[in-house]
């Protein structure tokens, strides 16, 4: 047996053909883009999504495949008309719109009410503020959709004319009761909205259906193929770099950087409100995973290659290298004294402020491009330690550092963040931790595999650990305590609250 692990992302998608052990046989990827109509807006159009979904799967297809499952980022939503068609682009988490919207839910229900349901705390990035926004502005969306679906539920619908969405993604929206697992009518009635328009919840794992028979023809994929219920991306992470009991953690890093902690029901505090950390339902009993993350780590690597490496690709694969490498090759071997924000695409975790911009500090005549490539490598691995050391402070702690994705195939990155975090930092083996999670949940959905969280542990091999140097770690403390300082200063100069 053969499975298919679909991880649909904001900058594209991919799709892994593994067995139950996670060995790799086939693999396929498509990229697309982000759409800004206008300065703050920011979406994404299911249309586009699903085509890369279908050219994806076509080509992992074969008669070897027994199942499949499919992960997505969270948040956005697809409105679909009586007809099944779509009825507009998708308002991306990082979008501002909602912003007032959020604003003005504590004066609709209370705070410590609201996490206690949820396990969230108002912001724009949630379907809620979105949707509130939409009733206000868009009515006609909400009033002629014949169902709202966000990216898991809706491939899985258009795969197999059948509806669910699990209970980690529809945490997402700031109407699930993450504890009793179902749509929270106090929450929505509070709030103004309706969830009848969404799919039905459903633990992830679960048999959604049958391949439609047009759909496998179209993509190659036997008749009998099982689509297998998936979730939000960061729990499939999680799950295929073997995150399975309290304090175990994987740090992802691709456009965006999440950190995924696993927590016990018990640990959920107050104080991970104040930092708006979330409560997000997890794969086994009473567990679940709070996140930490930064929506501009890949991305602001990408936005330097493209402003100050622009043209360097020839040139780089002249000497054998991706212009990733190339970049690497040349930064500096010492911390540098430039301080980089990295909020190229806004603010994540814990100020979560969309409209949020990236800032250097430091930069002088004589500073290099490779000097400043370095100081964005920095300042990404900065954000995530301003994270671990909040998430100490809510009394959570990590037993490892484990990191996979694309960021991870960095040396030079995973050596400096090291050196910030002043800890050892390890490379899982298996760097496509979600697709290989999807997997997983397919081979025990089908029988293969008994013990979910006994296989993903076994499947999470460190291939490299990287160790803090203790010269480096201390320099890069002192520039911590500086660091923290940045965001709060720049809020108060534009008189931002931020709520800490």
């Amino acid at each position: 047996m053969h499975y298919i692990g679909l991880d649909v992302g904001t900058s594209g998608c991919k799709a892994s053909v593994t067995d139950k052990n996670g060995a790799a046989i086939r693999y396929a990827q498509r990229e697309y883009s982000t759409i800004s109509p206008q300065k703050g807006y920011i979406e994404i159009d299911a249309g586009t999504v699903y085509g890369a979904v279908k050219e994806v799967l076509a080509e992992v297809a074969g008669p070897d495949i027994t199942a499949l499952a499919v992960s997505s980022f969270g948040e956005a939503m697809i409105f679909v008309d009586r007809d099944g068609e779509v009825m507009a682009p998708s308002i991306y988490y990082s979008d501002a719109r909602g912003d007032a919207e959020s604003k003005t839910m504590s004066s609709l229900i209370d705070i410590g009410r609201l996490m206690d349901i949820t396990g969230l705390t108002p912001n724009p990035m949630y379907s809620a503020s979105k949707l509130m926004w939409i009733k206000k502005n868009q009515p006609e969306l909400i009033e002629n959709a014949e169902a709202i679906f966000f990216y898991v539920d809706y491939v899985t619908w258009k795969l197999t004319g059948e509806r669910a969405v699990d209970y980690s993604l529809a945490s997402r929206t700031m109407l699930l009761d993450v504890y009793k697992k179902e749509w929270s009518d106090e929450v929505a009635e509070a709030l103004g909205l309706r969830t009848d328009k969404f799919s039905e919840t459903e633990m992830a794992g679960a048999v959604v259906g049958k391949i439609l028979p047009e759909a496998a023809r179209e993509l190659g994929l036997p008749p009998d193929v099982k689509v297998v219920l998936g979730g939000h991306d960061q729990v499939f992470c999680a799950l295929g770099g073997g995150a399975v009991k309290q304090g175990d953690s994987v740090n992802t890093m691709g456009s965006s950087e999440s950190l995924s902690l696993v927590i016990n029901k018990d640990d959920a505090n107050p104080l991970m409100g104040k930092y708006r950390y979330c409560v997000e339902p997890y794969l086994f009993d009473d567990s679940y995973l709070t996140l930490s993350f930064n929506a501009s780590a890949g991305t602001a690597i990408k936005w330097y290659r493209d402003c100050y490496n622009a043209g360097r690709a020839d040139e780089a694969k002249a000497r054998g290298m991706s212009i990733y490498e190339l970049m690497d090759s040349e930064c500096p071997s010492s911390p540098t004294d430039i301080l980089f924000l990295p909020y190229i695409a806004g603010g994540g975790s814990p100020y979560m402020d969309v409209q949020a911009g990236g800032t250097f500090i430091g930069l002088r005549l004589g500073d290099t491009r490779a000097k400043i490539y370095k100081s964005v490598l920095e300042g990404i691995c900065y954000e995530i330690n301003l994270n671990m050391e909040l998430l100490s402070e809510c009394g959570l702690s990590l037993s490892r550092i484990a990191c996979a994705g694309g960021g991870a195939i960095s040396d030079v990155l995973m050596q400096i963040k090291a050196d910030v975090i002043g800890r050892e930092v390890s490379v899982l083996k298996n760097w496509e931790t979600g697709t290989i999670g999807l997997a997983l949940l397919c081979a025990k959905a089908m029988g293969e595999v008994d013990d979910l969280a006994a296989a993903a542990v076994k499947l999470s091999e460190i291939k490299k650990t990287f160790y803090p140097d203790a010269e480096r770690a201390a320099y890069y403390a002192g520039k911590m305590a500086v660091y923290k300082n940045i965001y709060p200063m720049i809020a108060s100069l534009l008189s931002i609250e931020y709520g800490f």
